[in-house]
């Protein structure tokens, strides 16, 4: 039960249907046996007929099935109830990205280097259910996005979002719903043929504020024609993962709190994992209320704040760091020359007009005379690579150890690969620029938003 201050923010924001409030917590009806989250159309309940609950899983466990009108399932992920639990915070990022799905729960910790035990145990304390049901709770909700927003088949529907067998997938789905998923299908409005196309688009919504804008001059400067396209309203790429290969289009909706994410991919069992990376390409699951709340404490940097500032991610912590290697003492523009000409050198074609980034293996493999840098520095993206495909980019700190990378290489990895909220590279020209110019000292403050901060800074110059 939350305490009397934040039930009385619940309370106003789930009569304002405040979008801000959207993932942060759910609304229980009693008399309808719905949960519902705080944006939805439906007439306001009565407040003595309601419950509060920080995550969808415990009013799922609490009894109540999703409503079918606002569609839980759709609510931007929110990370407020993982509390400054570093273990449980990137265990919960793994699962919703599907890394259990197809393991055991004693092997998932033991590639945390934690006990099954612990993680249970923090997995009750935080959130009350185990991170079997959690897993469970993420695989249904979004079988049931896809159910609503795509005309895939349900076999298809089932493997995709992670169960092993239809039956077990339709079993689960009717104790959870309370209806099978064929008869969902048959309660939706304004059905169409099947997709001939594999081509899948999802609405994948972010709490406001989101200011498209910065987003979009930050992408646009950036821009790596081989493998991505920037326009007024979208951002579209090639990506790869584990093998499969797509193309990616996310349309910006401001009226709706959320884009139109259109998906082509190789293999259809990675659609999860697929999108749990688009919401961190696009920071669609950060709380900007919480964090310009921060940030703004500092009387300094509070005049500096553009609201609505996302953090834009790379798609892996290598291409991240292949980046930043490549942008080590030279401007922006000359470190994407760089890259650019790494991507139609060494990457793969995906269509006649992109390419796809290039792996580690083909670095690792390739020639790389042809990049106009010190040989030292060509060395290190090869090692860089090198090391990437020894470790599957586990422990990051370990790059340090590589010649040629220092604290500032790291820290962009960090800050660029969207993992790391507190990345803060202080030896950046960029923001020791800003921090003079603006007279900042005491970047503790910031803390755990310093990557936030760090954008903003480089915003301000």
């Amino acid at each position: 039960m939350p305490n009397s201050a934040t039930l009385k923010t619940y309370q106003q924001a789930r009569l304002a249907r405040d979008p801000r409030f959207d993932g942060t917590f759910f609304v229980a009806v009693k008399t309808t046996g719905i949960y519902c989250r705080p944006i939805c159309p439906a007439p306001a309940p009565k407040e003595q007929n309601v419950s509060y609950y920080p995550s969808s899983v415990q009013a799922q466990e609490a009894g109540f099935r999703p409503c079918l009108r606002c569609r839980p399932e759709t609510a931007p992920l929110s990370a407020a109830w993982l509390g400054n639990q570093a273990v449980l915070r990137k265990a919960v990022t793994r699962i919703q990205a599907g890394a259990l799905n197809q393991t055991s729960l004693q092997d998932f910790s033991e590639s945390m280097g934690i006990s099954d035990r612990y993680l249970r145990k923090l997995f009750q304390q935080y959130l009350g259910v185990s991170p079997i049901i959690y897993a469970n709770h993420l695989r249904l909700m979004f079988a049931k996005q896809l159910l609503h927003q795509t005309q895939l088949p349900i076999n298809d529907i089932a493997f995709i979002a992670g169960f092993n067998s239809v039956r077990r997938f339709n079993d689960s789905f009717k104790a959870t719903m309370k209806l099978s998923p064929s008869n969902l299908r048959k309660k939706l409005h304004n059905q169409q043929s099947l997709q001939e196309s594999q081509a899948i688009q999802l609405k994948l919504h972010y709490r406001p504020p989101y200011d498209w804008s910065l987003m979009q001059d930050f992408l646009q400067q950036r821009e790596l024609s081989a493998i991505e396209t920037v326009t007024d309203h979208s951002y579209s790429r090639t990506f790869s993962l584990d093998g499969a290969n797509g193309f990616l289009t996310a349309e910006f909706d401001s009226s709706n709190s959320s884009f139109k994410v259109t998906i082509e991919l190789s293999d259809m069992s990675k659609l999860l994992e697929v999108t749990h990376h688009i919401r961190r390409v696009m920071d669609l699951n950060s709380d900007l209320e919480v964090i310009e709340k921060t940030l703004g404490q500092d009387s300094n940097l509070q005049p500096l704040l553009k609201s609505g500032l996302r953090l834009p991610a790379t798609w892996n912590t290598f291409e991240a760091g292949v980046k930043a290697i490549l942008g080590q003492q030279v401007s922006v523009k000359a470190a994407y020359t760089h890259t650019a000409s790494v991507i139609e050198q060494l990457g793969s074609d995906y269509n006649k007009q992109y390419k796809l980034f290039p792996t580690a293996q083909q670095i690792v493999d390739g020639e790389l005379s042809f990049l106009k840098m010190p040989n030292s520095r060509k060395q290190t993206l090869h090692n860089f690579a090198q090391w990437y495909l020894d470790t599957n980019g586990e422990d990051l700190s370990s790059i340090l150890d590589i010649k040629g990378i220092g604290p500032w290489t790291y820290e962009y990895i960090k800050l660029r690969s969207g993992f790391d909220s507190d990345a803060f590279p202080e030896k950046d020209l960029g923001v020791i620029k800003a921090m003079e110019k603006h007279n900042l000292t005491n970047t503790g403050q910031w803390q755990p938003w310093r990557s936030y901060a760090t954008l903003q800074l480089w915003h301000s110059l």
